[in-house]
């Protein structure tokens, strides 16, 4: 994961644990051009991917007029003083002096805040009290496979409830949104799944690797998914979706539970299997109280339903989904795969019967990566590590946390590090930095109080590596250690923002400069944070324009996304095509929100920022993708006749025709019935370049050619 300055460490760390790392299937992204008016101007800002060659250019085009005097080699980003509020920009790679396709596109926004609508649910009346919705955590992934990130909202009423709190919840609905504003589905997750921060925890990826993600999360008899039906397939084909379980208290502790797979383009369900870890492992159902409290220590449901999931290669090729329940005493987890067909189960960690060590060794969150250089990801619960097979790696038995935080923190220890904050105040530490891969302690003090809140982020250049700080904590902490100051900020979400290749400092609303001893306030930004008093963003992470990062906030009808405007003079590629950094864009949404982290440590520079090892799925021929291999026999056909395309297939099935710029974006799509010839009328948008034609039958078979321009 992060270098020195003559071999990766990562290297080090495989060829000393004998593994090898795999190519990772990441999203085929498109260049992701954002406009923005500014008092100088037009600010532009567009994306770099992780398979992009060193000797990239890039053109950039104010309609038919090239802004820029000499192809950009350095950061892709810049002030078009000429620009209007009506511009059209378009950004063209030039590789090896020639002038590639048009990568993306986008119109001027009248600021750097995105308005998106949204569809509110209505809300109702329980308990004889009104309850309203508002939007609270997303997810995001390529729904569609339009190389454009899209919205997954949850929306949460305002009777959501903390598992130690007794009372009725209204229904929990998930959205999916483009980032143009286009709603795409709604799914009602029902009665039998309550509202609040620990319950609904949805994992977004393309699990099968065919260009588009799917939607996974847990699920019950009540759930109808975005056809308006209730679930209908594995157990839920024979369940009753009228019954409700709900106890007296509002808690949902007996009753049939669910993982469903959604496919992402339309919210339709894919496949239902039965929930694991069960609640109880001979009364999964109905578990007497006694059972509960014998196996999680209560009999109510404060110490379990408290669910977590992340992404994770555990093949070290393509993303998984784990789920989890429990971390204050008994902790299970999940992982399964989805191929397309089947969502199967990879494997099941139990401490219940299996390593007891872990028991209690877990946080309100958790992270994966890969810690032990193997090419596989692991699962990192804050004091407890799991590897890739299901098998425990370590505790370091200092019990929950609240917060941490898992990447290079130290450049001076091979591998990872993690930033963990404990809560139980008989440790020996209240906040410490461990070794991710064999859990031994750097340092840390103990502070013999419930430490709640942690907080690591490079916002000292003068200080190698990056600094940490807690609630409980006396000031700030350089990453071995040492204290450099006696002033904290804020203890939230970190954010590149600015320019340089330090963290700035979100919370709520507040953008924050760490200054020395204090901070400077940045920008307010529009919209308001989710999760009450973690005033967490909805979202925040690399979704548009260069490396920087975009924040998400709210009101009860609308997103606000706010990207910066600040020019920068580094280049990197999305921070999206980083192993580490993707894997935490799944899991942010979980319970106690943490902030994305890289793999590595931006601060030593751009040049040392290693190249990811990543096919993107769904690429097209052209630069920085890797050409889509054909499965099958035959050729697919491909010619013009007029304004007309005429496509001979090689089968004769019902097919899927999809339409794609050289850069990968979806121009049209076609549903063909059967037949092996297809005519097909395209519209002027489509003709004016070449294109990629691919073809994809209902069998699995795929073919692509390319077709010249009208």
């Amino acid at each position: 994961m992060k270098r020195s300055f003559v071999v990766p460490a990562s290297l080090l760390l495989a060829l000393a644990c004998g593994g090898q790392a795999a190519t990772r299937d990441m999203e085929n992204l498109d260049r992701g051009v954002v406009a923005v008016k500014t008092a100088s101007g037009v600010f532009v800002g567009w994306r770099v991917l992780g398979t992009d060659p060193a000797n990239l250019a890039f053109n950039v085009y104010r309609g038919a007029t090239k802004v820029n005097a000499s192809p950009i080699t350095g950061a892709t980003n810049l002030v078009d003083e000429a620009g209007t509020a009506s511009s059209i920009y378009s950004v063209r790679p030039v590789q090896d002096g020639v002038e590639q396709t048009v990568g993306g596109e986008a119109a001027v926004w009248a600021s750097q805040t995105l308005k998106i609508a949204l569809d509110r649910p209505a809300g109702g009346t329980l308990e004889g009290s009104a309850y309203t919705y508002s939007p609270s955590d997303i997810a995001v992934g390529d729904l569609d496979g339009d190389g454009r990130w899209d919205l997954v909202v949850k929306w949460d009423p305002s009777n959501a409830k903390d598992n130690s709190q007794a009372g009725m919840t209204g229904n929990v609905f998930l959205d999916a949104y483009t980032l143009q504003g286009r709603k795409l589905w709604r799914i009602d997750l029902g009665v039998n799944i309550r509202a609040g921060a620990h319950y609904t925890q949805m994992l977004v990826g393309d699990y099968d690797s065919d260009g588009k993600a799917e939607v996974a999360c847990k699920t019950a008899p009540g759930t109808r998914d975005a056809s308006n039906a209730f679930l209908s397939k594995g157990p839920a084909a024979s369940d009753d979706d009228s019954k409700d379980y709900r106890n007296s208290a509002g808690r949902v502790n007996a009753g049939p539970e669910y993982l469903t797979i959604f496919e992402g383009a339309t919210g339709k369900e894919m496949a239902t299997v039965v929930y694991v870890p069960r609640r109880h492992p001979t009364a999964p159902d109905n578990p007497t109280a006694a059972q509960l409290k014998a196996i999680w220590g209560d009999d109510y449901g404060g110490r379990f339903d408290r669910f977590l999931a992340t992404n994770a290669y555990l093949d070290g090729k393509k993303p998984s989904m784990v789920f989890q329940d429990g971390y204050y005493t008994r902790m299970a987890l999940a992982a399964w795969d989805w191929d397309g067909k089947t969502l199967a189960q990879r494997w099941l960690f139990d401490t219940y019967n299996g390593d007891t060590k872990l028991r209690g060794q877990g946080n309100h969150n958790l992270s994966a990566g890969d810690i032990d250089g193997d090419g596989l990801d692991e699962i990192v619960q804050g004091a407890s590590a799991i590897d890739h097979d299901g098998k425990s790696m370590y505790s370091t038995g200092l019990g929950h946390g609240d917060a941490m935080h898992l990447s290079d923190l130290d450049p001076d220890n091979p591998g990872l590090e993690v930033w963990e904050v404990h809560e139980d105040t008989a440790m020996a530490y209240g906040h410490e930095l461990h070794d991710a891969r064999t859990g031994k302690i750097l340092w840390g003090q103990n502070y013999a109080s419930d430490n709640g809140r942690g907080m690591a982020a490079d916002i000292d250049a003068a200080s190698p590596g990056q600094e940490m700080w807690s609630a409980a904590g006396a000031g700030i902490y350089s990453s071995k250690g040492k204290q450099l100051s006696t002033a904290k900020p804020s203890i939230n979400f970190r954010v590149y923002w600015d320019g340089d290749l330090q963290d700035e400092l979100l919370d709520g609303n507040k953008l924050d400069k760490w200054n020395g001893n204090g901070t400077t306030r940045l920008i307010t930004l529009e919209g308001t944070s989710c999760n009450g008093t973690k005033a967490t963003p909805n979202f925040s992470g690399d979704l548009l324009g260069d490396w920087r990062e975009e924040v998400i906030l709210h009101d009860d009808a609308n997103l606000y996304l706010t990207t910066t405007t600040v020019p920068t003079t580094h280049q990197l590629y999305t921070l999206a095509h980083d192993p580490v950094y993707r894997l935490a864009m799944s899991w942010q949404n979980g319970a106690y929100n943490q902030p994305p982290h890289l793999g590595f440590w931006l601060g030593a520079g751009v040049d040392k920022a290693p190249k990811p090892d990543i096919r993107l799925v769904g690429a097209v021929s052209g630069v920085g993708h890797r050409p889509e291999v054909a499965t099958g026999n035959g050729r697919l056909s491909v010619v013009r006749s007029g304004t007309r395309m005429v496509v001979d297939l090689p089968w004769n099935e019902p097919t899927e025709l999809r339409v794609r710029s050289l850069e990968g974006r979806v121009l049209a799509i076609r549903a063909v019935e059967g037949g092996s010839r297809v005519e097909w009328d395209l519209d002027e948008v489509v003709r004016k370049g070449a294109v990629l034609i691919q073809a994809t039958s209902r069998s699995g078979d795929h073919r692509s050619a390319v077709l010249a321009g009208f």
